[in-house]
């Protein structure tokens, strides 16, 4: 079945008008480094294709140039020729992203020798906001919570003890969650879920003799709002950023727009206006009005934060000006449109047909293609841009799978099945069964 697809995938490559690829590597459960490649291609009528290119298993180095010796292999296996590469999303590893003898550097070379316009190169979006995130770490507040947590759900009895005391209280929840600081969302959980039962950690603590300070501590309890608030909102926006075929005007839009909420936040901070942050307002109306809590730390972190995102994104934003034309071709001025989609432009937001298709479909992919064949340029404009990846989620996903499929129980798998597996479970084909079976050699009896 995974040969089955691997051929239908190199029958619709033939047909790409344009392609970009995502690559990550990660380390396997027998510490084989394992290279994953996704391809998006579109054909001429629009369709879009998202697939496993291939997954190199690298026993030895892990080098920018071992990892271009392999995805080199896997385009001409594919029959992917290099002038047809929109775009390369990475991961940001140094062996990925350097410019000099990394996988990107690689590239480059590559396309200066045989002499191919240089393709765009993205630092993968959700890991980028993973890292503005970590501005947010406020140590005072989350070194308590990750230790009392600890303390809770270390030891089997306390665990069991605390459970039922939730269930005897009829408390919201019925426990606490672990903190894992490798997985971008567990911090969010952690924070919301302490500080809906803060008041019965306390009492369970100080039952245990284990008082903790902070949970009495009007102004530490503030804090823990606030950064109970701040955190869900950078999870919100990850949350939105996840999932296949992004277009890279939606997810770059919502990083825009998470920009302009940091702004509104510092101001109503600046104010004491905490319409936008629940948790903080809850603690805040339990100390009570007379309570003057302190904004300094919290209007630091808002500005941290702003100053990471505006200092990041890099990559997209030298695109951003082609991006607004892609979203919304009706809206851009043309005197800052490419100079070979001025005429298109101009003839395209004089049709009010096309407008009106534009706003009805609602779909970039659509309307494009539904574009006639007098729009060639533009349309072409289009392919390049809805191939682009964004991100590497599709590799943080599939690497999910791997670890699932190849564990300590199954750790013979070998690098072939390993593969046909991935693919299967990720392709949006079918494989062809009659196909299979006709070339199967049936056993007669004797």
């Amino acid at each position: 079945m995974g040969d089955n697809l691997c051929q239908q995938l190199r029958e619709k490559a033939q047909q790409f008008e344009w392609f970009s690829l995502a690559t990550d590597e990660s380390n396997d459960v027998t510490d084989t480094a394992q290279l994953l490649i996704f391809v998006r291609g579109i054909d001429k009528n629009f369709n879009v294709y998202e697939e496993l290119l291939h997954l190199c298993s690298l026993k030895g180095t892990t080098t920018g140039e071992d990892l271009f010796c392999n995805l080199e292999q896997a385009l001409v296996s594919m029959q992917l020729p290099w002038e047809k590469l929109v775009s390369v999303t990475t991961d940001g590893g140094r062996n990925m992203s350097g410019q000099n003898k990394g996988l990107v550097g690689r590239i480059k070379s590559k396309l200066a020798e045989i002499g191919c316009a240089i393709p765009l190169f993205f630092h993968c979006i959700i890991h980028q906001e993973a890292l503005c995130s970590k501005v947010v770490s406020w140590k005072e507040v989350m070194d308590i919570v990750v230790s009392t947590v600890n303390y809770i759900r270390k030891n089997g009895l306390t665990h069991r003890q605390f459970q039922q005391f939730l269930s005897d209280t009829e408390a919201n929840h019925r426990d606490v969650v672990y903190y894992s600081e490798v997985r971008w969302l567990s911090r969010g959980a952690v924070l919301k879920r302490f500080f809906d039962l803060r008041k019965e950690i306390n009492t369970f603590m100080n039952e245990k003799g284990k008082s903790i300070p902070e949970l009495t501590d009007t102004q530490w309890l503030i804090d823990l709002g606030f950064l109970t608030d701040v955190t869900h909102e950078l999870n919100t926006l990850n949350v939105r950023l996840q999932g296949k075929k992004k277009l890279i005007s939606d997810m770059y839009t919502d990083v825009k727009a998470f920009q302009m909420k940091i702004k509104l936040f510092i101001k109503h901070i600046d104010e004491k206006k905490l319409d936008h942050f629940p948790n903080c307002k809850e603690a805040v109306e339990e100390a009570g009005i007379n309570f003057h809590w302190k904004i300094d730390k919290m209007k630091d972190i808002l500005i941290q934060l702003q100053s990471q995102f505006s200092d990041r994104f890099g990559d997209f934003e030298k695109v951003s000006s082609k991006l607004k034309v892609f979203a919304n071709p009706f809206s851009c001025d043309i005197e800052e449109v490419p100079s070979n989609l001025q005429m298109n432009m101009i003839d395209l937001q004089s049709n009010n047909v096309l407008k009106s298709t534009f706003y009805e479909l609602k779909d970039l992919v659509k309307f494009y293609g539904s574009l006639p064949s007098d729009f060639d340029e533009l349309k072409k404009f289009a392919q390049q841009f809805i191939t682009i990846f964004s991100s590497t989620y599709l590799c943080e996903q599939t690497f999910s799978i791997v670890n699932y499929r190849k564990n300590k129980c199954a750790s013979r798998l070998t690098d072939e099945h390993l593969r046909a597996i991935l693919r299967i479970a990720t392709t949006n084909m079918t494989a062809n069964i009659q196909e299979i079976a006709s070339q199967i050699q049936p056993q007669t009896s004797h």
